[in-house]
Parts: C-alpha cells; sequence; structure tokens
C-alpha cells in the first residue's frame, strides 16, 4: 500500500500553525544573541573558546579573525582554473550472485581566461577480486574487513583526493588553480563504525596522507593551488557552540549539570542556544561575503580513530554562495597563508557566480560522477548477463526477485 497522503496532510495542517510560532520566537532570539555575541573582542573569543572543556555541545575555536563578522571577497584573477572530482557508487549487493563494488569518479577542470577551455572525464572501476573487496591487515595478524557499506564510501572520498592530486599536476604552472572535493573529510561514518585499526592506517596513512601531500607539494609561488572541501546546506553547529559559549556566564560544571546540546535550564544559555551555524551566518553574510576562519574542536575532525593528520584538515569558515550558505573546509597549509585563503575565496565566490549559486565545476563533476538508478539496474543485468554466458549461477536471492514482481 502506498502511503496515505490524505492522512499526513491532516497530520502536517495540525502542527503548522506551532511550528510558525515557534519559527517567529526563534528569529528573535537569534537576532539578540547575534548581536549581543557581535560586541564580543576577538581576544577574549580567543581565550575563551580555546579551552572548551567537556560541554554538552559543540564549539569552534577561533581566531585572529573574531568569533563573528563577514569578510568581502577579493577579486578574482583573470586566468585561472578550477577543478573538482566527484563519486558516486554501487555497493556489493547480497543479493547477487557476484560480490563486487563499482566506483565512478567524474571530474571537470575549467580554464578561464586565456585559452579558454572545460576537459570532463568519466573512469569507472570494478572491484570483482579478493584483493580489492578486502582491507587486510599488513601483519595477516587481524584478518579482513569487507569494503561495504561506509567503509566504501570512504575509499571512495580517498580515491577522489587521489585523483584530484593527479589532476593538479597535470596542470600547467603558470596560472593560480582552485582544487575543490564535494562534501567534508571528516570520516564521520568511518569513525562510527568501530573498524579495525588497521583500516584507518591503510586508507588514511597509506594513501590519503600522500594525496593530501601531494596537493600541498603542487602549489607554489608560480603556480598557487587552493584546495577546499564544499559542503552546501550544513547542519553543523560548531560557530553557533562558540557564540553560546561566549554568552553564557556558567563554567562547566554547572553547564553539564543544567545544559544539553540543543537547550539550557539557565535563561541566559537557552536565549542563545539550538541554532545551527546556516541560521547564524544566513543573518550575517551578503552574498559572497564569509565569515571568519575557525578551527574545530571536533574529535571527529581529526580524521578516522583521532589519526593526527585531521589537524590538517581542522580549519573552516562559512560563505554565502548567493543562494545558500556553505560550508568550506580548508587545509592547514592555506588557513595560515592570509594571500592563499583570500585567493581561494576570491576563486570560489567566482565559480558560486557562475554557477547560480553553486560551484560550478562541482556540479559538472558530479554530472559525470553520477550513477543513476536506470545505471544501477543495468549493471545488475548486464552482471548477470555475462555470468550466464558464462555458465556461472545468475540465481538471486528471493527477496530481490520478489521486490521487482510484486504479487499485489
Amino acid at each position: 500500500m502506498a502511503l496515505d497522503l490524505g492522512l499526513t496532510t491532516r497530520q502536517l495542517l495540525s502542527t503548522l500553525d506551532g511550528v510558525v510560532s515557534d519559527a517567529h520566537t526563534r528569529g528573535q532570539r537569534l537576532d539578540d544573541a547575534v548581536e549581543r555575541a557581535l560586541d564580543v573582542p576577538i581576544d577574549e573569543a580567543a581565550f575563551r573558546t580555546a579551552a572548551v572543556g567537556r560541554r554538552p555541545y559543540i564549539s569552534a575555536r577561533t581566531g585572529p579573525e573574531g568569533l563573528l563578522g563577514t569578510l568581502p571577497p577579493p577579486e578574482a584573477p583573470q586566468d585561472w582554473v578550477a577543478l573538482s572530482v566527484d563519486g558516486s557508487h554501487i555497493d556489493v549487493d547480497r543479493h547477487l550472485p557476484l560480490s563486487c563494488h563499482l566506483i565512478n569518479l567524474g571530474g571537470c577542470i575549467i580554464t578561464y581566461g586565456r585559452d579558454f577551455g572545460c576537459r570532463l572525464f568519466s573512469e569507472p572501476a570494478l572491484a570483482v577480486e579478493e584483493i580489492d573487496l578486502y582491507l587486510r591487515s599488513p601483519d595477516g595478524a587481524r584478518g579482513e574487513t569487507l569494503i561495504a557499506g561506509p567503509l566504501l564510501g570512504a575509499l571512495r572520498t580517498v580515491r577522489e583526493v587521489e585523483r584530484l592530486a593527479d589532476a593538479v599536476e597535470s596542470l600547467p604552472d603558470d596560472r593560480p588553480a582552485l582544487a575543490l572535493l564535494d562534501g567534508t573529510l571528516a570520516f564521520w561514518d568511518l569513525q562510527r563504525g568501530q573498524y579495525p585499526r588497521h583500516v584507518a592506517d591503510l586508507l588514511i596513512g597509506d594513501r590519503l596522507q600522500p594525496a593530501l601531500a601531494r596537493l600541498r607539494a603542487a602549489s607554489t609561488d608560480r603556480r598557487p593551488v587552493a584546495v577546499a572541501a564544499y559542503t552546501s546546506r550544513p547542519r553543523t553547529t560548531e560557530a553557533a557552540g562558540a557564540m553560546r559559549l561566549m554568552l553564557c556566564d556558567q563554567g562547566d560544571a554547572d553547564c553539564n549539570r543544567l545544559c544539553t546540546a540543543r537547550h539550557s535550564q539557565s535563561e541566559i544559555c537557552d536565549a542563545a542556544a539550538g541554532f545551527d551555524d546556516r541560521e547564524l551566518f544566513e543573518i550575517l553574510l551578503e552574498p559572497g561575503h564569509r565569515s571568519p576562519l575557525y578551527r574545530s574542536s571536533h574529535l571527529a575532525a581529526r580524521f578516522a580513530l583521532g589519526l593526527a593528520t585531521g589537524q590538517e584538515w581542522s580549519h573552516f569558515y562559512y560563505l554565502n554562495g548567493g543562494s545558500e550558505i556553505a560550508r568550506v573546509e580548508v587545509p592547514d597549509w592555506l588557513a595560515q597563508d592570509p594571500e592563499l585563503l583570500a585567493l581561494s575565496h576570491a576563486m570560489l565566490v567566482k565559480q558560486c557566480q557562475l554557477g547560480l549559486g553553486y560551484p560550478v565545476a562541482i556540479s559538472e563533476a558530479h554530472e559525470q560522477a553520477v550513477i543513476t538508478g536506470h545505471d544501477r539496474e543495468e549493471f545488475r543485468r548486464l552482471t548477470l548477463m555475462l555470468l550466464e554466458q558464462r555458465g556461472l549461477s545468475t540465481t538471486e536471492s528471493a527477496k530481490a526477485f520478489s521486490k521487482r514482481r510484486p504479487w499485489v
């Protein structure tokens, strides 16, 4: 039976009046909190957010650009390159008779100014052999881990960074470049998965770190490379947590006793609680402007299993791309170079302007990488056909068969 839209509509209508009322109250609370937070001195914010303690909410660490504020974009260069790599995958399907996965990487390289041009690519990679389907401990003592689910997503992200490094290294060395990744490099799913240590060692230590080092080495005075990971419409709360911390007069012990992640029994704290970073910067940022640069204090931002490389990607800012607020994560070498940071801001804003609010290079890379529902069904059919041609079993699970041929 399909969803009962009539019953669902009645349920929605019964709740909307309360939602509208809450939205008005919430908006006024946010305006008041932002107005107070704008008066917090830069040095005081940096000192207090540097030692957050064990409060029940996440708070970003602020720096020399302050707690809140807005920075306009510099002028973008005339001759420059924007490039991005994105990925999609088909996971291991236990209902198919063949154990395999497929990762498709798509990319876009756009040259602006002289010799204007655009190059697109799509590169599928199928894994069928056991050596490609499992991650094995180097010493052989801790078994093997099937690359599937969140772990396959993590491997795909690593391959995206490796392919981006390949693309950057192939560029001419006479113009600046903006190298973009879609999403975050925090590996949230990998950290929640309770994987063996060798999984992180193999993915992060042996593959991701060398790829990041290649991107860093590719940035020179002659050809600066600004690397960034772009998250559309984020739901993070770190900057809002820093604002809440600065407006709250409680110590750690009282905070843990009276507060939760989104509420507080203290009136002062509760007035600044429960907001997302995106809500905060929808008020503050004009189109093209960015927030101050922050540093994440979230343990997950240190990459899987607390590897030190996470510190390289713990800096971030928020950007008004023209139609939405985005979170932009940048590596430490970019965050510590004011000229490169400004250049990345300028080129990213230009990408958003050309893409009607979203970076063109990421959008085009996604189009090359995406695996549609039709593609997935054709892949399944092709797999079964080739197995049958070679005289191998093509028996699927009864559940998969039933889903495609319902009785009623």
